[in-house]
């Protein structure tokens, strides 16, 4: 015997739900994480020295949004700084900011969370990358870079910090200047008699200071009363600054002088002659060597010149 199934209508509304359920969770896998297998998309390449744990489907953030996914990678070792390729797919409503002044770096969400690729836009209006063109890599660091650095910091500092206890406890052990200084009173003692003596010394000179001032002040005031004598025509400098006698008088007698000395030099009268003329002066001469034998003449033979008799 023939039998028919029959479906009831509840049921049928239950499925209808489940499959439009399912279909909701599958687009919504699908189109999640910003992206959607129904964005058109375009795809470029970039290189890596080092992509430290990226994984394909990893997702592309422009600006903070995610605008694509990585879609393979390749180990390539081309150099150095190219070990590593990866290909992106982004969406095509972004590609303007593709131009070829754009860069890409490495990121992570959270310190040592998941790795994700992010474009570093570049200008608009310059021209746009091809299909598959490479953009050039910035390298921003990674966690593992941080932590080597750190370490080599924290080491730096403990070494500094090191030399700095055994500075200290050679200081206070009085090695070295350092230690003498810290430990021994001996320069304390010299520095405090230093500082009296320095301090005596500057009394001392204030002192000295003082004096010199007061015979300067002195000075001045001897100086002013002695021009005021001058001006008032007092004392013998002020007589001679004022008193118009000592010039005449000095006048005069300086044209007598010259007036002398031009009858002397004319060979007037006896100074004149005594001057000028040389037979005065020869017949001097010849006087005093007559003169002179006489006296030799007398001392050889006293007897011929003087006569002596007791009786």
């Amino acid at each position: 015997m023939q039998r028919t199934t029959k479906v009831k209508w509840g049921s049928l509304k239950v499925g209808v739900v489940i499959a439009a359920g399912i279909a909701i969770m599958f687009w919504a896998s699908l189109s999640g994480g910003g992206t959607s297998i129904f964005d058109s998309k375009g795809k470029f390449t970039c290189y890596f020295a080092n992509v430290n744990g990226l994984v394909s489907g990893a997702p592309v953030w422009l600006s903070g949004v995610e605008v694509g996914n990585v879609k393979s990678i390749n180990f390539v070792a081309l150099d150095t700084l190219r070990q590593v390729e990866i290909v992106c797919r982004v969406k095509r409503d972004v590609w303007m900011y593709l131009t070829d002044d754009a860069r890409v770096q490495m990121g992570t969400i959270g310190f040592l969370g998941d790795k994700y690729v992010e474009i570093l836009p570049g200008t608009v209006g310059r021209p746009t990358i091809e299909e598959y063109e490479v953009i050039l890599t910035r390298d921003a660091g990674s966690a593992e870079a941080m932590f080597k650095e750190g370490e080599k910091t924290l080491a730096k500092a403990g070494n500094i910090a090191k030399n700095v206890d055994q500075l200290l406890e050679g200081i206070n052990k009085g090695e070295g200047t350092l230690g003498q200084l810290a430990t021994n009173d001996t320069l304390y003692h010299d520095l405090t008699d230093l500082l009296s003596k320095l301090t005596q010394l500057t009394v001392t000179l204030q002192k000295n200071q003082e004096r010199i001032v007061q015979s300067l002040e002195s000075t001045a005031n001897s100086v002013s009363s002695l021009t005021d004598k001058v001006d008032e025509n007092k004392g013998t400098i002020g007589r001679l600054v004022n008193d118009p006698k000592l010039y005449d008088n000095l006048q005069s007698s300086s044209a007598r002088l010259d007036s002398i000395m031009q009858v002397i030099n004319a060979a007037e009268g006896s100074l004149g002659l005594f001057v000028s003329d040389t037979a005065f002066y020869s017949e001097t001469v010849n006087l005093l060597e007559r003169v002179n034998n006489l006296i030799t003449d007398i001392q050889n033979d006293p007897r011929k010149y003087f006569k002596f008799s007791v009786f």
